[in-house]
């Protein structure tokens, strides 16, 4: 018998900040090269990421606005003020994901312009 195996939002954060950093230290200037081809692989992989990240936040934002009784003492105008900046970190995720998106055709068409093994 499969079971699903759901780790802690931490871990899984953890993990995803790990991955990033990692990503970004990667493709500084003066770190390994990567086809242009990899490159349009990074930035589908980054545009599905962007999308899940919007999707977390909003999710975020959904239990601190529905933990109403377990956020009982909580300043109310805080939690709405919490609430609020999740909200559009989600649409600032998605909007990134979607600027990532209509550019896309733009680097395929530099992908296909120059030789296959044309490393950055």
């Amino acid at each position: 018998m499969v079971h699903d195996v759901t780790l802690p939002p931490t871990v899984v954060a953890t993990h995803l900040r790990s991955c990033a950093e990692e990503l970004a230290a990667s493709l500084r200037s003066g770190g390994p090269g990567a086809t242009t081809t990899e490159l349009t692989d990074v930035v589908a992989h980054l545009i599905a990421g962007q999308e899940a990240i919007s999707h977390a936040l909003a999710g975020l934002a959904a239990r601190v606005e529905g933990g109403t009784n377990a956020l009982a003492a909580a300043p109310p105008l805080d939690v709405e003020v919490v609430t609020e900046v999740l909200r559009a970190a989600a649409i600032a995720a998605r909007c990134s994901a979607e600027a990532l998106d209509e550019v896309t055709p733009s680097f395929e068409c530099v992908s296909e312009s120059v030789a296959p093994d044309t490393r950055l």
